[in-house]
Formats: structure tokens, C-alpha cells, sequence
């Protein structure tokens, strides 16, 4: 096994294991998108994922760069836009505080 760094991820077994939670937080933005295609309600989980990968890639910024183009960016987007102008008058504690993401 090779050793890098004192950094906790600096040596070989660890290297991947960031790669294991962007993967995860994919998975999850892709099913909370998908969710949000026909979704009524006025709650989602697809922010909580995005802020997730967002504060992972502040520590892993490269690896972030590689992960992130298996999302579709654009469609998540827009499903997300869609869903809110479905169902943002139903967040009675948010009306008017929030508009659509651009």
C-alpha cells in the first residue's frame, strides 16, 4: 500500500472511498429528479442532495470535476422547475420567498 500524505485519504486504500459518497449522492439526485417528474407534494429531497455533493466537492474538488458530468444538469434543472411552479404555493412557510432556480 502506498501513502501519499498525512492527509486521511493520502494513501492508497483510501483513495477511492470520496469516490463511494459522490456516487451515492448521484444516486440520489437522479431518483429524487426522477421523483420529482410526477411528484404533487410540496416537499422534495433533490436540494439536500445538491448541497450534499456541493459541500463534498469544496474537500474533493477534482474527483467532484470527474463525478458530476454523469448528471444531466440541465434536465434536473428543469424537472426541478417544473415541480415548483406544480407545487411551490403549497409550501405555505416559503410563499413568495422562493422563485425558480436559473
Amino acid at each position: 500500500m502506498k501513502i501519499y500524505s498525512t492527509a486521511p485519504e493520502g494513501n492508497q486504500m483510501a483513495d477511492l472511498v470520496p469516490a463511494r459518497y459522490f456516487n451515492l449522492e448521484i444516486k440520489q439526485i437522479q431518483e429524487a429528479e426522477e421523483w420529482l417528474r410526477t411528484a404533487e407534494e410540496a416537499y422534495q429531497p433533490l436540494l439536500v442532495h445538491v448541497d450534499i455533493f456541493v459541500y463534498l466537492r469544496k474537500k474533493y474538488h477534482e474527483m467532484a470535476g470527474r463525478r458530476v458530468a454523469k448528471l444531466n444538469r440541465g434536465q434536473i434543472k428543469d424537472t426541478f422547475n417544473s415541480w415548483f411552479e406544480r407545487c411551490g404555493k403549497k409550501i405555505p412557510a416559503f410563499q413568495g420567498r422562493y422563485k425558480r432556480v436559473r
